[in-house]
């Protein structure tokens, strides 16, 4: 990727990508001011990672980061009870699955079931306050539910044991 990519010139290959785009954020949900276009340093003070641009809402803070290299939201706006919210409903979620990645697929399938929601809508950044609270309480169920799955030896490695998954 090529240093003038920004925003305001984003590659069209990473925009390409991007599947379920939401539309950038010209209002405030929270306060309906004018919301803009900012580096990082202006929200956290420095830059993160290769992509360093978010909308913001200078009026209450509300602030969503942007797909790289586009200018994509990764989803709506959120002030910092929604952030909180998001953080810690994704914490337990991603036990589910990592270090597994073939399983992200199938655990983000099955709480999109669990909240009623097609699985293309099935984003934390896409979550309101009340979405994320039955996202984390059902996470944190399936955690417990699985603490108790079986464990057998490991084929081949005496000692060794696995946890059947399912």
């Amino acid at each position: 990727m090529t240093s003038d990519k920004t925003p305001w010139n984003p590659s069209r290959t990473a925009t390409a990508r991007v599947k379920n785009a939401l539309p950038a954020p010209t209002t405030c949900p929270y306060c309906s001011s004018d919301v803009r276009i900012a580096h990082h340093d202006e929200i956290y003070g420095r830059a993160y990672g290769q992509w360093p641009w978010a909308y913001l809402c200078e009026a209450c803070d509300a602030y969503v980061g942007m797909h790289p290299f586009t200018n994509i939201p990764l989803g709506s706006l959120a002030n910092a009870d929604l952030r909180l919210a998001r953080k810690e409903a994704k914490l337990p979620f991603e036990k589910l699955w990592r270090p597994y990645t073939q399983y992200r697929s199938k655990e983000y399938a099955s709480l999109a079931k669990h909240l009623g929601i097609p699985v293309e809508h099935c984003h934390f950044g896409w979550f309101d306050v009340e979405t994320c609270r039955k996202a984390e309480e059902w996470a944190l169920a399936q955690l417990d539910l699985r603490q108790g799955e079986k464990v057998v030896p490991r084929r081949g490695k005496p000692g060794s044991q696995r946890k059947l998954r399912w």
